[in-house]
């Protein structure tokens, strides 16, 4: 279970702005929903709005109610001021990205830097989207992600267990049976986010077809995307020639961040060297360049830190620092 929120009336927002807090009464028999499906309960919000974030912690014994539209919501007839976490305008944006190139984040040299980032009574997503074009059909995609046979499900399910997480806290969008509606709960009601690696264009075309693009825009939480799923998460990304992809090109990914570039699977090569100083002459882009043991953290506010081994390449000079 993820951050709760509310949004205030205009009335508590006017108490708000005068006093600088809310009192124990106005936030009796308040309903509480998962921040990313709040647009669904509440409407539109305009950044004029003003919301109650409460800690999930303490609120996670009052999961009781399900609205009519299927999101999970929290009747709170009591909330203390020790609960509140804070309370903020409704246009910030709280997500923090997690950019590497394995799924395996529970091996010893990335762990100590993700284990502050996930909690044990978290909710994941994983967005399996990025399969290359020879799935064709729920056979192929059982055969690589399906419980119990599925080649890739444990390396994106057990790799949560030493976190504290359990198997059922762990929820995968089938592409070929799950309704828009069913990828869109199993999005809205998580903390986590996973985006798998493979083929990054095929898997931001699969997410415009399913009409995910704005959902997924506008998600908060902890996104943690390897390969194709890291590549996804810039706003333009370069592919370097190899044996999928055989000419340089350019994408559009989420636009999660919009001010780098990275270069995945990072080894140094001539061949990746040339292709990131063409990237970075064409757009003028830092880039950070993710060796497989390496990954990178970008906070809500744009603040980076890295993990393992990862190369900078300067946006203006094109050199590797």
């Amino acid at each position: 279970m993820m951050e709760l929120v509310s949004k205030l009336t205009s009335k508590e927002a006017e108490e708000y702005q005068k006093n600088g807090c809310l009192c124990q009464e106005a936030l009796k028999n308040r309903i509480f929903c998962s921040r990313n499906a709040v647009w669904k309960v509440f409407g539109r919000l305009d950044a004029s709005d003003l919301l109650v974030v409460a800690n999930r912690r303490s609120l996670k014994d009052l999961k009781k109610t399900m609205d009519t539209a299927g999101i999970e919501s929290f009747c709170c007839r009591q909330l203390s001021e020790k609960q509140i976490v804070r309370i903020e305008s409704a246009d910030s944006v709280n997500r923090t990205c997690v950019l590497m190139n394995t799924s395996m984040i529970s091996e010893s040299w990335c762990r100590p830097a993700l284990a502050p980032l996930i909690h044990a009574d978290d909710e994941v997503c994983v967005l399996a989207f990025s399969f290359f074009d020879d799935t064709k059909n729920l056979d192929d995609w059982n055969r690589q992600y399906a419980r119990g046979q599925g080649i890739w499900y444990r390396a994106n399910t057990d790799v949560f267990f030493p976190y504290g997480l359990k198997e059922n806290q762990i929820h995968w969008v089938n592409y070929f049976t799950d309704t828009k509606e069913q990828m869109e709960a199993a999005i809205s009601n998580s903390s986590i986010l996973l985006l798998t690696g493979g083929a990054p264009d095929l898997m931001m075309k699969r997410i415009k077809e399913k009409k995910l693009t704005r959902l997924l825009k506008n998600w908060q939480g902890l996104v943690i995307g390897y390969s194709a799923g890291a590549m996804i998460q810039l706003g333009d990304y370069h592919i370097t020639p190899d044996e999928d992809y055989p000419e340089f090109k350019w994408c559009r990914g989420l636009c999660f961040q919009q001010d780098f570039d990275i270069e995945a699977h990072y080894h140094g090569t001539r061949h990746q060297n040339r292709h990131i100083e063409r990237a970075i002459s064409e757009k003028h882009l830092d880039t950070w360049a993710i060796e497989e043991k390496g990954g990178m953290i970008v906070g809500p506010k744009g603040k980076k830190s890295f993990f393992g081994a990862v190369h900078f390449f300067d946006g203006t000079a094109g050199t590797k620092q």
